[in-house]
């Protein structure tokens, strides 16, 4: 039995984001996981689903989706199913996995500033920015790495991390984005500081709620806030706690969420 203030505070954690049941399987199977073909049976997926609040027809209807969709392959095990990523799946979660748990900033890499000149257009020069790049302005804009592929003509000047004025941070990191890191740290250490679960899957459904969150975070841009913004943006205030977390509350045994 929890005490009511440890279930309140995993409840806030619950409510950082949207649950999208799709999105937090991938979470679990890409997390709990290690090796390329892992499972989880269908079992423990059913109970840490419904322990972070989501119901068994919602997870039935989730797993029909990534299975059409190629993301999740099943396995009947006498009368239970074991459920691992598929080979698209594996591959698209190992793509993003340095991004979700890395324990640090990342590299401290260029930030430029690329402005285009008058007569060009401001659909022409969107068109030409590779998709990473943060528009400040019709012919303006910043990007973290080298810009290559820009026309000759294009201005590419260095910029400083850390130095960005607040109207700069809203443009490569936009304030709702910034909230939810903000209300993700402050729920993480409501966690950490309360009593810790005293059972399997309830420590499991912290790990889950904590990791999903930041994920989907996480994956709303790339590296140009925390190159820009350096060490005490709130996402890398986050990142930092997410981690703390990460470790605090481990991957569970096979086996052990339903017993």
């Amino acid at each position: 039995m929890q005490t009511p203030d440890t279930e309140r505070k995993i409840q806030q954690l619950a409510e950082c984001g949207p649950l999208k049941a799709w999105s937090v399987i991938v979470s679990v199977l890409g997390d709990f996981c290690i090796a390329r073909h892992d499972s989880i049976s269908g079992r423990d997926l059913n109970a840490l689903i419904e322990r972070i609040g989501l119901t068994a027809p919602t997870m039935r209807v989730a797993l029909h989706r990534l299975k059409r969709d190629g993301w999740i392959q099943t396995e009947k095990k006498g009368r239970d199913a074991a459920y691992r990523l598929s080979a698209m799946g594996w591959r698209e979660t190992q793509a993003v996995r340095d991004r979700i748990y890395a324990t640090g900033q990342p590299p401290a890499g260029p930030a430029q500033m690329i402005l285009a000149p008058p007569s060009v257009t401001a659909a022409d020069f969107a068109a030409a920015l590779p998709k990473t790049a943060a528009p400040l302005a019709p012919r303006t804009a910043i990007l973290a790495g080298p810009a290559s592929g820009l026309p000759p003509d294009y201005w590419i000047t260095p910029l400083d991390p850390g130095t960005a004025p607040a109207w700069v941070a809203d443009a490569v990191a936009a304030p709702d984005l910034r909230q939810d890191y903000t209300r993700l740290t402050n729920a993480v250490a409501d966690v950490l500081t309360a009593t810790p679960p005293q059972d399997s899957l309830s420590l499991s459904a912290v790990r889950v709620l904590t990791l999903h969150h930041w994920r989907r975070l996480r994956l709303r841009h790339d590296d140009l806030p925390d190159i820009l913004l350096g060490d005490d943006w709130e996402g890398a205030r986050a990142r930092q706690i997410v981690m703390t977390a990460l470790d605090r509350f481990p991957r569970p045994s096979p086996g052990d969420l339903a017993a």
